[in-house]
């Protein structure tokens, strides 16, 4: 199950933001303190993970890794018109959800990975045709 740290890491990224740049977003005066959190050091308090949800506009049951959706319900994804949307939730989704299936076995991280990649690779050639 992904944890805080790991989701913090890939919120962080998606926006393109420095560590420093989200310690300053979120009021923090050393930027040391994000970064512990990233690496698993520490943990921010309750207050502050409210924060960090409100920040990359994500529930807080997401950030703490009970929920796999990050913003909208599963019901949303299924009738989302924007495909990027699927593939980057997907891609997402292999590379730091556990315990996933394929074909009714359990999908090795190496074969997730694998699939992650290629529907980024598949992802970014797309969006050059599309131009």
């Amino acid at each position: 199950m992904p944890n805080l740290s790991n989701r913090l890491t890939l919120l962080r990224e998606k926006q393109g933001w420095s560590k420093a740049e989200t310690a300053r977003r979120l009021g923090l005066k050393a930027p040391s303190t994000y970064g512990n959190w990233e690496y698993g050091i520490r943990e921010p308090d309750l207050d502050m993970v409210t924060q960090i949800a409100t920040l990359y506009d994500v529930s807080v049951d997401y950030l703490l890794g009970q929920q796999s959706i990050p913003t909208y319900a599963p019901s949303e994804l299924h009738s989302e018109k924007d495909i990027a949307k699927r593939m980057i939730k997907l891609s997402e989704d292999l590379r730091y959800e556990d315990d996933l299936i394929l074909n009714g076995k359990l999908l090795d991280e190496s074969a997730a990975h694998f699939l992650a990649d290629s529907i980024d690779f598949l992802y970014e050639q797309t969006k050059k045709l599309n131009n």
